[in-house]
């Protein structure tokens, strides 16, 4: 990755080529300096609180799954303490 980042510094060969130079150097990584220097082990304020809703999101997920959903009602039988929502009604004769 490091060799790539260094052989994109100047553009596209392609572009360079036809005479379209690249305005600036370009850069894998968003701090823009060589890969080889970038912090890549450094994580972002934002990055750690995605990484936090993420933990969060697959926690409630999970707990979820294993108690399985409070109260639910189908067309045919609720679940938990809901109140049917066919309270009320009769079957026709």
């Amino acid at each position: 990755m490091v060799a790539f980042d260094t052989a994109i510094r100047q553009g596209n060969a392609r572009a360079n080529a036809a005479g379209n130079h690249l305005l600036g150097q370009a850069f894998l990584h968003r701090s823009r300096v060589p890969l080889s220097e970038a912090p890549i082990d450094h994580v972002t304020a934002a990055e750690w609180a995605a990484r936090q809703q993420e933990l969060d999101d697959r926690t409630a997920v999970a707990e979820e799954l294993e108690n399985g959903v409070a109260d639910v009602c189908s067309p045919w039988a609720c679940r938990g303490e809901s109140a049917s929502a066919q309270d009320g009604f009769e079957l026709a004769s």
